[in-house]
């Protein structure tokens, strides 16, 4: 299997887009990122049960926002996971996108499914955790409200060191101080923050390399 990084032919490109694309059926491509709209299509091999086992879905990520998940001690290696009801799109937001999205409505749950999403089990300690400590980068791909809980579906595409968000903790818009922030707490929050941008400035990249 070739993972590595191939350019894509750049004629009749719309201005200001960016394109890559890597090879594997696992790999993710980045088909076009569109600095005018703030928006970038992935296109991402996704389990089918058809012939050939996967599918490509494209997906267009609006890097206005992004969603923030903290679960306990949640490893995220399941698909799935659920997020306690009062602790659902309640806190560390502003007014603004709590009004926005909280309710749930059907057209919101189609906008955060186009956001970037951060998964991440809370903090090993008090607004720090261990360098082996890992979350994940990924997306949405179903919102279910059930009795016991907002049931999450996700698709993980890339680690990302939870110690570096604690270190950007205020680039990404998290709240709390030295001693305890978002990452210490079980929560989902949406953040109007370009998630994508500020990790790439504090040299993650996740879409493609630095």
């Amino acid at each position: 299997m070739n993972n590595k990084l191939q350019t894509l032919p750049l004629d009749n490109l719309p201005a200001n887009a960016t394109v890559f694309a890597q090879t594997g059926e696992r790999s993710v491509q980045v088909a076009q990122a569109n600095n005018v709209n703030n928006v970038v299509n992935l296109i991402i091999p996704m389990m089918s049960t058809g012939p050939g086992g996967f599918v490509n879905r494209n997906v267009a990520l609006n890097m206005d926002y992004y969603n923030l998940f903290v679960i306990g001690d949640e490893t995220f290696c399941g698909g799935h996971f659920t997020v306690p009801k009062d602790r659902a799109l309640t806190e560390s937001m502003s007014s603004e996108v709590k009004a926005q999205f909280a309710a749930l409505g059907e057209d919101a749950i189609s906008q955060i499914k186009t956001f970037p999403s951060l998964f991440a089990s809370e903090n090993h300690g008090y607004g720090k955790t261990d360098d082996a400590h890992q979350a994940c980068f990924g997306i949405v791909t179903d919102v279910k409200i059930q009795d016991n809980g907002i049931k999450i579906h996700f698709h993980p595409l890339w680690a990302v060191p939870q110690q570096k968000l604690n270190e950007i903790a205020f680039n990404i818009a998290l709240q709390g101080a030295s001693s305890f922030n978002e990452l210490n707490r079980t929560h989902w929050a949406i953040k109007k923050v370009n998630l994508i941008e500020e990790l790439k400035a504090a040299g993650i990249s996740v879409l493609a390399p630095t």
